[in-house]
């Protein structure tokens, strides 16, 4: 290993939070993020993490991190993850003979309080992981709701991943979804089969009002979206929606460009005249950050990467509101040298 996940995980960070960014985007958080984390940096691989923070209101910063494949007898040694034990083995021993499913924790760094981490399991098409998965995280029911709600979702609106937090029956279950892109633009065109779609998913608490604006959201994004609803312990949908916007791009040009004359331009545009997002929109730019170092290892040298960049972007409602908007940049660090 050229770098260790502890520090291109400090180098990331303090590369978010230079310029005076740290307390206008994360508040005081930082401290307790670097406590919280630390201890989840573990595997052969650095984990795919997310920096999420809100673009309007009070500052703060969560993180979410995302595991490829995890060594045998791989263990976290935080009290946030304690009794995933089970968890984490069933995603080692699953994940060496699929490699397109994904596990990882969600910690509310924003809360001091917080007594155990959420998880995150994305099985995508592989639905019979999700009853096994949901029997050893100890909330067998979960995987019930998990099935009736992906069973209710129109065409090209199908589950791929769900978040909860262990031991707290009456939260609800977050399921997650990719929108197809002709089933996104269908709906951008026509925000009455918008509305249909999420009736036939049961989802009650909309109106014309939020119809029209996810509608524009869909408009305005590039083709990978996805969606979120919360499902609740007896079935039925809680009172929130999310789009999330996803950005495709890991190079610093690019994400210049598209912040100041593209794409990404006009959804802060419309974000910022919805009132749920302020200037730290313009912050995002010099926030990304593209570095690649050269090492020499037993005399071949190889390079090693280091990225933060946006990937995307939440618009959520709830009870049929539009809520402060909030931003996820992503970490990679790891080796990029050509296999070829």
């Amino acid at each position: 290993m050229f770098v260790s996940h502890d520090t291109a995980f400090e180098v990331l960070l303090l590369q978010a939070g230079a310029d005076g960014r740290e307390e206008t985007l994360f508040g005081s958080c930082v401290p307790r993020v670097r406590e919280v984390v630390h201890p989840f940096l573990v595997g052969t691989s650095f984990p795919e993490i997310y920096l999420e923070f809100p673009l309007l209101g009070e500052p703060f910063l969560d993180v979410t991190l995302l595991y490829s494949n995890l060594p045998e007898q791989t263990r976290i040694d935080s009290p946030l993850a304690e009794g995933c034990e089970e968890i984490v083995s069933f995603y080692q021993r699953e994940r060496s003979r699929i490699d397109d499913i994904s596990f990882g924790f969600e910690l509310d760094c924003s809360r001091n309080d917080a007594s155990a981490a959420g998880i995150h399991f994305q099985p995508r098409s592989h639905t019979e992981l999700v009853d096994p998965f949901c029997q050893v995280a100890g909330e067998p029911e979960r995987a019930a709701l998990y099935h009736a709600q992906n069973a209710r979702m129109v065409e090209g609106w199908s589950l791929d991943f769900f978040g909860m937090f262990r031991g707290r029956k009456s939260s609800p279950l977050r399921v997650c979804g990719y929108i197809n892109p002709e089933a996104g633009k269908r709906c951008a065109k026509d925000p009455i089969l918008l509305g249909k779609t999420l009736t036939q998913a049961g989802f009650e608490d909309f109106d014309d009002t939020l119809l029209e604006q996810a509608a524009r959201v869909l408009e305005l994004a590039p083709d990978a979206i996805d969606f979120q609803l919360d499902v609740l312990p007896d079935g039925r949908l809680g009172d929130m929606f999310a789009i999330d916007i996803r950005f495709d791009t890991m190079r610093s040009s690019v994400v210049k460009e598209s912040f100041t004359g593209g794409v990404c331009a006009d959804i802060m545009k419309q974000l910022m005249n919805w009132g749920i997002a302020d200037e730290r929109t313009q912050l995002m730019p010099d926030m990304t950050f593209t570095r690649g170092l050269r090492f020499e290892d037993e005399g071949e040298m190889k390079n090693y990467a280091l990225v933060l960049t946006p990937a995307w972007l939440k618009v959520r409602w709830r009870a049929g509101v539009l809520q402060p908007s909030k931003m996820y940049m992503r970490m990679a660090a790891g080796d990029a040298t050509s296999k070829d």
